[in-house]
């Protein structure tokens, strides 16, 4: 199974005019923060499992939980300076989750090393993108 989006034209045109724009301004990457989630299932990867084992010998027997084990989902950031704390989220994140991530852990990062001349980089998700976090985003930076 092909694990990747469908791009139109439109699309890849896009991404390459991105692409030759950054490249020409390459210190513009030195203050510029990346972030993103991962999540782990404690019991084993997300989707199909396989192995490799010698067939002279049984086969592995696996033990599954019923409610798949649990998860463990983390927050960071990097940049060019370094890396933030890790974040260790609980339970399912909405906005105003990220925003407490996003004031606990990223913000005192940027401050220490940027001041408050930075770009923070962002997947789009759904969380990352509400107009809330957009909101939250306005009133915060004039307290900085």
């Amino acid at each position: 199974m092909d694990n990747t989006l469908d791009l139109t034209p439109a699309h890849k045109l896009a991404r390459r005019t991105w692409a030759a724009q950054y490249l020409q301004t390459p210190d513009s990457w030195a203050s510029t923060i990346f972030s993103d989630e991962k999540k782990w299932n404690l019991d084993g990867p997300d989707g199909y499992q396989r192995y490799w084992r010698d067939i002279r010998r049984p086969a592995r027997r696996t033990i599954r939980r019923q409610n798949g084990g649990g998860s463990v989902m983390v927050w960071g950031g990097f940049s060019t300076t370094g890396k933030t704390k890790l974040a260790v989220l609980v339970g399912r994140q909405n906005s105003d989750d990220y925003v407490y991530t996003l004031s606990e852990y990223l913000l005192p990062y940027a401050h220490l090393h940027y001041g408050t001349d930075c770009t923070f980089q962002q997947d789009k998700a759904s969380i990352h993108t509400s107009q809330y976090l957009r909101v939250a985003i306005k009133v915060d930076s004039r307290r900085y």
